[in-house]
């Protein structure tokens, strides 16, 4: 299943809580995209289904993980502290499988993306695009 030390396995219970707050920002986050779906600023094809990756990828990342959580039977799931999935009876082996293959892929992949999607921030930023500090409703 997961093989690692001791001395990162007690980092595990800080890594689950951020991956799980991440997820209810990530939740917030679409919630308020798709209220103002009507006011976001045009942008290319390029641009649509690179944002669109970003959020596949930041809501498929925690989720995966939860089903691994769930699925290995290993205990219940704690975000700081507080018990939201309790653990079941019998492990699930698809759904360990699931998380094993994909969980640390996907989040490579993400932060491949976001470290790409930074890089074109500050190229267009540099090209003299469309200031991106007004974009995000930031003071210049």
């Amino acid at each position: 299943m997961w093989n690692m030390n001791e001395k990162y396995y007690r980092l595990m219970s800080y890594h689950k809580s951020v991956g799980f707050l991440l997820l209810v920002l990530v939740a917030l986050r679409l919630v308020w995209a798709l209220a103002n779906w009507r006011n976001r600023p045009h942008g290319s094809l390029a641009v649509k289904l690179g944002h669109a990756a970003l959020y596949v990828l930041m809501a498929a990342v925690p989720v995966v993980a939860m089903i691994r959580q769930y699925g290995s039977a290993r205990g219940d799931l704690e975000v700081f502290g507080i018990t939201v999935m309790h653990k079941i009876e019998q492990p699930i082996e698809w759904m360990t499988q699931l998380g094993n293959a994909a969980h640390g892929k996907l989040a490579y992949l993400l932060f491949v993306l976001a470290f790409g999607h930074i890089a074109m921030a500050v190229l267009h930023q540099l090209r003299g695009g469309w200031p991106a500090n007004k974009r995000l409703n930031w003071p210049a």
